[in-house]
């Protein structure tokens, strides 16, 4: 119905101002939703709008079809063709408010087809305008301004692009361009996460879920997004249940409609996600049966046909980390297999955002050399700087082995940089390590002062195969400290192994029973 008072609207224009108050209606639908019938509502507006002689009339409006087309990469010549003559008039015309939208639409353009600089010089134009001109409307403004913060995001993951970005999702949010809403919400979680503002990350996203109005109108598959991101900043917590719940009703919504929907990528990056999640909760079936769809998917390119170049290999790198750690845990693990896809993520660690645990656990298991430890370690960008200790432990202990070098490597862990911003579970894992380099010298005394705080926070540690190997080197340090029941309940923990089909756990817990005599050793049937 609304979209039927549109159309007769349209009809009935006979003023340029009219043509204008139509225009600022029809943005947020057009913004909102990518289809034929608002395609051609944009293309009726153009027909009707040659009768006004007021090219700027054309100029909104050539903007509106652009942001339609660009969904797909396959209308790329029309893009070009129609981009071009908009700004041909805008220079024409001195039309600034026009200009800076060519400019905006241009950054857009020219990061779906990869170029980086011209893109990057492109959106600091438009800003220019804006904060020069005084005939720029809001939705030039914060479109402009939404642009702006994602480039500094991308290019220098400045954090001042957080201040900037609230002011968008207000306006978004108020004026209802759900589109830009998502799309604004989505980067801030992760600017969020970056700087562990958890609480103000979950406060955003809950003031979006408890609105019950807004998400009754809030077209499906925009819904999946906001799922999308919700489950996404539980998985960057470690909330991996919570994840799980929404990155499967992303996954509801999306699944039937992926192939048509200009939101296809992130049925693919949700997927991929949710791999994951399922590889940290110790669901290894799930996980390997994701995973090989999350390759089918990439290697069909359908899935990604929405993603610009550097999205989409930021997925693939966060995925290559995920597909690593799952086989890491598989009984079969040789690293020597691996080789292909360990060089493609050291490629492409000093360009993407890497998960933190991911990353930490194929430094540890990938037979990194020194100077490769070296190399990554001076690349210095936030995802490095973010596991530096695990960096420096890795490299200490290539050289060094006796007592003194070793106390030295624990007290390396210990040295964290961003220790403010590491979840509960980087902690642990942190610790744990320690934990084993004490076992090696026989500094059984330092071994539950360490490990004893988080006896009582088990469940906080989400990573299962963490907490189970947590609870079974408190036991080992229960043990060693005179409590005669420590071999029984480290029985208990590789049980739990076998039922989760932790394999290489498995292994690791049995040796530390067979270090600690034979006669505990008899204890397992």
């Amino acid at each position: 119905m609304v979209f039927d008072s549109f159309v007769e609207e349209l009809n009935n224009i006979n003023t340029s101002d009219a043509f204008y108050n139509f225009i600022n209606k029809i943005r947020p639908i057009c913004a909102n939703e990518k289809s034929s019938r608002i395609n051609l509502l944009i293309d009726d507006s153009i027909k009707k709008s040659e009768s006004f002689r007021d090219t700027r009339i054309l100029v909104d409006l050539y903007d509106l079809k652009i942001r339609q087309l660009y969904s797909s990469m396959v209308n790329l010549p029309e893009i070009l063709e129609i981009h071009s003559t908009m700004r041909l008039l805008c220079e024409k015309l001195e039309y600034d408010q026009g200009l800076a939208l060519v400019f905006q639409l241009a950054w857009h353009i020219e990061k779906l087809g990869g170029n980086i600089d011209i893109s990057s010089k492109n959106i600091s134009q438009a800003i220019n305008i804006v904060k020069n001109s005084s005939s720029i409307d809001d939705y030039t403004k914060y479109f402009c301004l939404y642009s702006y913060a994602i480039e500094k995001w991308l290019k220098n993951h400045s954090l001042s692009s957080s201040d900037i970005l609230e002011e968008c999702v207000s306006y978004f949010y108020s004026n209802n361009y759900y589109h830009g809403l998502a799309m604004s919400l989505g980067v801030l979680i992760i600017i969020y996460q970056q700087t562990q503002n958890k609480a103000k990350a979950m406060k955003l996203t809950q003031k979006i879920l408890s609105d019950r109005v807004l998400l009754t109108k809030l077209p499906k598959d925009i819904k999946s997004i906001i799922h999308f991101f919700v489950g996404f900043t539980h998985a960057l917590s470690f909330n991996l249940d919570k994840a799980e719940n929404h990155l499967l009703e992303c996954q509801s919504i999306l699944k039937p409609i992926y192939n048509s929907s200009i939101y296809s990528s992130y049925y693919l990056t949700s997927l991929s996600y949710l791999t994951s999640t399922y590889a940290l909760q110790g669901k290894l079936e799930l996980a390997l049966k994701t995973m090989k769809e999350v390759d089918g998917l990439i290697e069909k390119g359908i899935a990604t046909v929405n993603l610009d170049s550097f999205n989409k290999e930021q997925m693939k790198h966060i995925f290559n980390l995920t597909k690593f750690y799952i086989h890491s845990r598989l009984q079969n693990f040789q690293i020597e297999d691996l080789q292909e896809l360990a060089q493609k993520i050291i490629e492409n660690v000093d360009k993407y955002q890497s998960n933190a645990m991911f990353f930490s656990e194929f430094l540890l298991n990938s037979k990194l050399t020194k100077d490769q430890l070296v190399k990554i370690r001076n690349l210095n960008n936030p995802s490095t700087e973010r596991v530096e200790h695990i960096i420096s432990f890795l490299i200490e202990r290539s050289i060094h082995s006796d007592e003194q070098q070793i106390m030295n490597h624990i007290s390396t862990l210990k040295r964290r940089p961003v220790e403010k911003r590491m979840t509960f579970s980087e902690k642990a894992f942190a610790d744990l390590l320690a934990a084993q380099e004490y076992y090696k010298i026989n500094r059984f005394a330092e071994i539950y002062p360490l490990l004893k705080k988080y006896e009582k926070q088990l469940h906080k540690i989400e990573v299962l195969e963490m907490r189970v190997f947590m609870e079974a080197f408190i036991q080992v340090a229960a043990y060693k400290n005179g409590d005669p029941l420590g071999p029984a309940l480290q029985y208990m923990a590789i049980k739990k192994c076998r039922q989760y089909g932790f394999s290489r756990l498995e292994d690791k817990l049995s040796d530390y029973l067979t270090m600690q005599g034979n006669d505990t050793i008899r204890m397992i049937p």
